[in-house]
């Protein structure tokens, strides 16, 4: 299977005759008309029109990338995809949660970048103690700001100027824990498991990014 930026050579019958095609694949969101430049040696400068097609709300597959996770006070957020359902074995169909089965398979991302994000489980520790079974679980807002993606609802943790955050889930299920209780929490729990860092590299780069540009700008 090809990866995005590769070159990929397609073969059209056209009027009776086999024209091939030689294009560079490269991930969309919405449907957009892609100038795709064809092979000299065939149709000389001539230039086609294809349709891309949509990128799937939840991705099929995860090349060459390291899974994106943000832990707050042992509640271990991710972006959905289907091989984190496939984990379910090889019934994952019949297995995984269906609102979440259904999703992947079905739902159209509606802008660039947006993520469907899962509280996946529970570290079990007294600062989410009745929270538990809200595992695997669609997150709708942070503090009652609808979430984009990981990146988007590490960021408004992250910048929490309220004394508690509030998580409200789907099947309208409400997570609210003090905020400095929860920060204090989310250290001693990733000791416990060992767990070297609460948040995936991509989201500390990311951090980084963000707080170099700040000191810029101050």
């Amino acid at each position: 299977m090809k990866k995005p930026n590769e070159t990929a050579v397609i073969r059209v019958l056209r009027g009776g005759e086999e024209h091939e095609f030689s294009i560079i694949l490269r991930p969309v969101s919405f449907r957009t008309f892609e100038s795709v430049q064809v092979g000299h040696q065939i149709l000389g400068s001539r230039t086609c029109h294809l349709v891309a097609t949509l990128e799937p709300l939840v991705p099929v597959h995860q090349f060459d990338k390291l899974p994106s996770y943000y832990i707050f006070a042992g509640l271990v957020f991710i972006p959905l995809t289907q091989p984190y359902l496939h984990e379910y074995g090889e019934d994952w169909y019949n297995t995984s949660p269906r609102r979440l089965c259904e999703r992947a398979l079905r739902e159209l991302p509606k802008k660039a970048g947006e993520q469907l994000v899962i509280l996946s489980q529970v570290l079990m520790d007294d600062v989410n103690a009745g929270y538990e079974r809200l595992a695997e679980m669609q997150v709708k807002k942070i503090n009652g700001v609808e979430i984009e993606n990981l990146k988007h609802l590490c960021q408004l943790v992250e910048n929490n100027r309220e004394e508690n955050v509030r998580f409200d889930l789907e099947d309208e299920r409400v997570i609210v824990l003090n905020y400095t209780s929860a920060k204090i929490a989310t250290s001693k729990i990733l000791m416990r498991h060992r767990i070297p860092s609460a948040m995936s590299s991509d989201l500390v780069d990311e951090k980084k990014f963000l707080e170099t540009e700040c000191g810029h700008s101050n």
